[in-house]
């Protein structure tokens, strides 16, 4: 039994913080607070984390005076290593269910989250708190999935993960693209959805989302997520009971995804490689936990086939020493990451095995300013043929530097929009569960209008414009 409202609108009635970010002293974390604190002065924000000198570093850095302090920063142990046993592990942990069933929303910053997540949103789901995370890590999504979403639907309460650049604009802009094609287009079904990410000016990143990647990396190739897929079939047999028809023999055999040497896209000018990032497991589980939960949806219902997938970093065609570089470091990581010795080695020297685009410094503020990502997504339609663009739909998302600017303004947009959720209804596919963006908020007119307000664009386009592109 739960003690709080299973109504949002009557527990957010009851909830005097809007919004508390746990991990407010990590380097994302706190980039978050700021951006929540300056773009949105009339939002109750408190911060919470486990050491309280870094915690009050952060509360000056917005300025906040010692009566803001004393009722919006939380010093709270670490979940992760709580001893209070098997009940706390199951249920959340006493304190931070007590922190957080003050706000609204969590937004989790800490990861890596196969290491340290589970503890956090199980007592967001405990405490009534619709959560929020960075999360890029696949084997977490199945864990939170298996563990939490049948209590987190019970309960009322909203728990997402992925609300970050990995995977936010791919999600949200396949979402887009395929429903310009199907109004375009009545009665047309989408056969084939293209997302290619590029970057302009991106010099480098934090280690701590090199370290996430080599982890899930691992997860992969050691049998580990394949492990979690058939723990959520034999969670999910709901997921076998929607499983969508065949794709027609006869659709066409769109977009094509490169394997080890890259491929190329001549509208775009642009090298492509596969992107290693979790945007493609998280779209399709989108798709699959979408369709579990709305059988009849017209656009990813049960009776409506996959449309084929790719999701690709793009790059200038005349950028050869970078595509070889980023082939090279590649396949070296993909190497090392398969064995656990390996993955040590990467994790003890990020830098040197990113070619010096990750370090624990990360970028410079000038740097990130001057940053920026466009992203390009096709949508194909099932009678779509080569040359001819009747059958195709385009959206180009973009924004500034991806990993802690747009990022920020991306997980911002979706709490906006729940907060929303509160008072109004704003078009949310359901109203709790343990979800991914796509599957949420892919039908909803309100967070694309957040977005835009945030700094990332969303525009369906009638052609893709040319730009200078680099891979970091």
């Amino acid at each position: 039994m739960t003690s709080y409202p299973t109504n949002r609108r009557e527990r957010f009635a009851s909830r005097s913080i809007d919004v508390i970010v746990h991990g407010a002293t990590g380097y994302t974390g706190r980039r978050v607070v700021r951006h929540l604190v300056t773009k949105h002065p009339s939002l109750n924000v408190a911060i919470c984390g486990r050491n309280k000198d870094k915690l009050a570093v952060v509360a000056a850095e917005v300025a906040w005076d010692d009566a803001k302090k004393a009722s919006s920063v939380f010093v709270v142990s670490d979940a992760s290593k709580d001893t209070s046993g098997a009940e706390s592990a199951k249920d959340g942990a006493p304190e931070l269910i007590q922190v957080f069933s003050q706000s609204k929303i969590v937004i989790a910053c800490a990861g890596p989250y196969r290491q340290c997540g589970m503890p956090i949103i199980t007592a967001a789901v405990a405490s009534g708190c619709d959560y929020l995370d960075l999360c890029g890590e696949p084997q977490f999504f199945d864990q939170v999935l298996i563990s939490l979403d049948r209590k987190a639907r019970s309960s009322g309460v909203l728990a997402i993960s992925a609300a970050a650049f990995d995977c936010v604009p791919a999600e949200l802009g396949a979402a887009l693209a395929e429903r310009e094609l199907l109004k375009q287009h009545p009665g047309a079904k989408c056969a084939g959805v293209e997302v290619i990410h590029t970057m302009q000016n991106v010099s480098g990143a934090n280690a701590t989302t090199f370290h996430a990647a080599v982890d899930g990396f691992y997860a992969a190739s050691s049998g580990e997520l394949a492990a979690s897929r058939k723990k959520v079939k034999e969670s999910y047999p709901e997921f076998q009971e929607t499983m969508p028809p065949s794709r027609p023999k006869e659709w066409p055999k769109i977009p094509e995804t490169p394997g080890l040497m890259p491929g190329h896209n001549e509208g775009l000018g642009l090298r492509t490689l596969k992107f290693v990032g979790a945007d493609a497991s998280a779209i399709r589980s989108s798709w699959r936990y979408l369709r579990s939960r709305v059988p009849e949806h017209a656009r990813k219902g049960k009776n409506v086939p996959e449309p084929r997938l790719s999701v690709l970093m793009g790059m200038d065609s005349k950028d050869t020493m970078s595509a070889a570089k980023l082939i090279v470091y590649g396949a070296t990581f993909s190497t090392l990451a398969q064995f656990k010795w390996g993955c040590d080695v990467l994790h003890n020297y990020p830098e040197a095995f990113s070619g010096g685009v990750f370090t624990s410094k990360g970028q410079s503020e000038e740097e990130l300013q001057n940053a920026k990502f466009t992203t390009y997504v096709t949508a194909y339609g099932s009678n779509y043929s080569d040359g001819d663009s009747s059958q195709v739909a385009r959206v180009k998302v973009g924004g500034p530097e991806p990993g802690y600017v747009a990022t920020p303004a991306l997980i911002v947009a979706l709490a906006l929009t729940i907060l929303e959720a509160g008072k109004y209804e704003v078009g949310l596919a359901f109203d709790s569960g343990c979800t991914l963006p796509g599957a949420l908020f892919g039908d909803c007119e309100k967070v694309y209008d957040n977005m835009r307000a945030e700094g990332v664009s969303f525009d369906v386009v009638q052609e893709f414009g040319g730009e200078s592109q680099s891979p970091v």
